[in-house]
């Protein structure tokens, strides 16, 4: 019976971490903007925008290279974390 209040409060704890950093994450993108790094450096030293078209991708992340690597990575990690959850039972 122990067992099962000590994973309860550690779900809850977990998601109220969780929780925490996405209104942090809010804050910041209502801070920053949609604009990445580049363009927010580039206008800080005063360089020329690279203008392509305004592609700013989703929240200001523009995927770069091939997206196959992407989505195997976020499967692995998806895998990756089903396994930890099984083996721990958390």
């Amino acid at each position: 019976m122990q067992q099962k209040q000590s994973n309860k409060k550690g779900i809850i704890l977990f998601g109220t971490i969780v929780l925490i950093f996405l209104v942090i994450c809010l804050f910041a993108f209502v801070i920053t903007g949609n604009k990445g790094i580049e363009e927010r450096f580039s206008n800080a030293v005063g360089l020329p925008s690279e203008s392509e078209g305004g592609d700013n991708g989703f929240l200001g992340f523009t995927l770069e290279g091939n997206h196959i690597y992407y989505i195997i990575i976020l499967a692995l990690v998806i895998i990756a974390t089903v396994l930890i959850y099984r083996k721990y039972k958390v």
